[in-house]
């Protein structure tokens, strides 16, 4: 029953007798089997990163005039970091004019990549609806957004869309509804629970898969009904599932219909999906961590683009941690090297399948933290 278009949408509906509906096709990508295919993954920090530590100036490589590391170190008190703490990123024709900034010592690949010109640094970036300043911003931004709430930041970072001009949808759905109006093929997933970045406007493109770090589990076709099971021990709850939801009249209710299709998609999908990653294996050994293993259900399903029809990939994961206001050096240190430790296994995955010029990796965070400690 709880499987039936009538129990969900409280309406009857017109069936095609007999006839079940139009099993979905399988994407080939812009022009037939999958070949130019580009992934962007989207990596969050949840909690606000103090990224103030994650890129500080670097002692002593900025003019006496304008010496950056002195006001940090002044401002940060205890929590500012030392040489030692640092890794030296060079720099040329900065508008500071330094000639190198900092990155946190636990951060070595990347240091390699930023060293190899395959990492860059956007930063003093945020999200603001119209400049302001620190007298009017409470007034200016208080009703639309709150800047100091994380849920408010973090949707907002997600969404991306400040003039509201696409309301509902993030910054990852609208992306694939482009991609895929523009004929590719292009997949949204979360290996991170149900996210409004991956929201697209209805229609325009198919519906985000989200799933676990560890997978698909595989879809139980026997009746959980005890009395069910027992007489009739050969029932496979799929078949029953889709001959419930057999293709409708065209006059038939139209939110039944919406949910036959869309749990027959769904059916469809994961199936489809479960059995491509059955086969999936990785040939570097990632850390155990949350980070790695969502990573590294990233790579599988990169690995197996061919299967499932896709020629663009956008997927999003993250990681906790980041809400410190105690022990704040040796927190950002042990975070910085969980995510130092599971993009190095990231990349050289990558690499081995061929994919790393085809590949952006993005970090983001609802908001970073006040220069001045707000704890130690």
């Amino acid at each position: 029953m709880l499987a039936t278009p009538e129990f969900h949408s409280t309406t009857p509906i017109k069936t095609v007798t007999d006839k079940a509906r139009p099993a979905a096709s399988k994407p080939t990508g812009a022009s037939g089997p999958v070949s130019d295919y580009k992934a962007i993954v989207y990596l969050f920090f949840e909690g606000g990163a103090d990224t103030f530590n994650m890129l500080p100036p670097y002692p002593g490589a900025c003019p006496a005039e304008n010496d950056l590391y002195a006001k940090y170190s002044v401002i940060r008190e205890n929590v500012a970091l030392t040489a030692a703490d640092m890794r030296m990123l060079s720099v040329t024709n900065h508008h500071s004019k330094c000639t190198a900034f900092g990155l946190h010592k636990s951060l070595g690949l990347l240091k390699e990549l930023y060293d190899n010109e395959a990492a860059l640094f956007v930063a003093n970036t945020g999200l603001l609806a119209k400049p302001v300043d620190k007298n009017n911003y409470k007034f200016e931004t208080g009703v639309q957004l709150q800047l100091f709430s994380h849920s408010d930041m973090s949707k907002e970072s997600k969404a991306l869309d400040l003039d509201r001009e696409v309301v509902g949808t993030g910054i990852i759905g609208r992306l694939a509804d482009a991609l895929n109006g523009d004929g590719y093929s292009c997949g949204t997933y979360s290996i991170a629970g149900n996210q409004i970045a991956l929201v697209g406007e209805p229609g325009n493109s198919p519906s985000p898969i989200v799933l676990s770090d560890s997978g698909l589990k595989a879809f139980d076709p026997q009746s959980s009904t005890e009395w069910l099971a027992k007489f009739s021990p050969n029932l496979d709850m799929t078949e029953i599932v889709n001959a419930v939801n057999n293709a409708t009249a065209a006059d038939s209710s139209f939110m039944a219909e919406t949910w036959s299709l869309k749990v027959t998609e769904a059916l469809e999908q994961h199936s489809s999906l479960y059995s491509a990653l059955e086969s999936a294996s990785t040939t570097n050994a990632f850390p155990t961590s949350g980070l790695g293993k969502k990573l590294s259900m990233v790579a599988k399903l990169m690995q197996k683009r061919a299967e499932r029809g896709k020629d663009r990939d956008i997927f999003y994961v993250s990681i906790g941690g980041w809400d410190m206001h105690s022990y704040v050096i040796d927190g950002l240190e042990s975070n910085f090297a969980t995510v130092d430790a599971a993009l190095d296994a990231f990349v050289k995955e990558v690499k081995d399948m061929g994919l790393w010029s085809d590949t952006t990796l993005m970090q983001f965070s609802e908001f970073a933290r006040t220069l001045d400690p707000n704890s130690g």
